[in-house]
């Protein structure tokens, strides 16, 4: 990576994680944050600002150190985790009541985005392709993000679509007291076709698709992680009595991460770019 653009990284990495981990330490522990939410959203900010505070912000720096040292399994990991925190504020900042917290979180959205760009541009100019053995398991990964795409997509339509076909509202935008819930919208416009979109890629070999895919494992495992700890703070606070979810996206956490990791270890040693 260049000598600008590592710095550029470290700087908006650094100051990143400060704003996060302060935003996540607030939500987490400081009662009255989420006092204008429904008490179910409140619990599911909570949960998720808890593993912000405390996985997150230490894969932010830990892969920032290694990736800083060339480490190249680190830079794919830094990049799924910087998308997970953008993709995560674009929520917090359109779907959580206004409070003492919103000009951090339009902090934090404006730096993972920007260091999401200059990511994509430094990474898009090594020869990723490269990097990954013969054994790679390129139609595994392929077929589990589509199947992941898939899933999801069922999940928002069987929310969204007999609203839209009943002319009503979701439970899950009226509940909440929401104009639209902002993670249909971010789900089923960007990231859904993205991950039809990278698998497409990374069938075909390119540079993109070897960038992208770790990546979208690495956000799957950190949002996965963040979706079961928000249906447990629910049951915790006695507002919801199901952890069956809590059991799927724990799955799907421990999936996303054993393919991430066999991505991973076909890894070349570093010689250059």
């Amino acid at each position: 990576m260049s000598q600008p653009g590592m710095k550029t990284l470290t700087t908006l990495t650094l100051l990143l994680a400060l704003a996060l981990a302060i935003v996540s330490f607030c939500g987490g522990f400081l009662p009255g944050t989420y006092a204008r939410d429904a008490a179910s959203m409140a619990a599911q900010g909570r949960g998720q600002d808890l593993v912000n505070l405390f996985l997150a912000v230490p894969l932010l720096l830990g892969s920032l150190l290694l990736m800083r040292r060339g480490g190249r399994a680190a830079l794919l990991v830094y990049g799924g985790t910087v998308f997970y925190v953008l993709y995560s504020f674009v929520i917090y900042a359109f779907g959580v009541h206004f409070n003492r917290l919103f000009l951090l979180y339009c902090l934090i959205l404006g730096l993972s985005l920007y260091a999401f760009i200059v990511f994509m541009q430094e990474a898009n100019h090594r020869k990723v392709e490269t990097w990954f053995g013969a054994v790679t398991p390129v139609r595994t990964t392929a077929a589990y993000l589509l199947a992941v795409a898939a899933l999801f997509y069922l999940l928002w339509l069987k929310d969204t679509l007999p609203a839209v076909l009943a002319d009503t509202v979701p439970t899950t935008v009226s509940d909440y007291g929401l104009l639209v819930n902002p993670v249909h919208v971010i789900d089923m416009a960007v990231v859904l076709p993205g991950l039809i979109l990278i698998a497409r890629l990374l069938l075909k070999r390119r540079r993109l698709g070897f960038i992208l895919a770790p990546l979208a494992l690495a956000f799957t495992v950190i949002l996965a992680i963040a979706l079961a700890a928000m249906v447990v703070a629910v049951k915790v606070e006695g507002i919801a009595e199901d952890l069956s979810i809590a059991f799927i996206f724990t799955v799907l956490a421990l999936i996303s991460t054993l393919i991430l990791v066999l991505m991973l270890r076909n890894l070349k040693r570093s010689t250059g770019e």
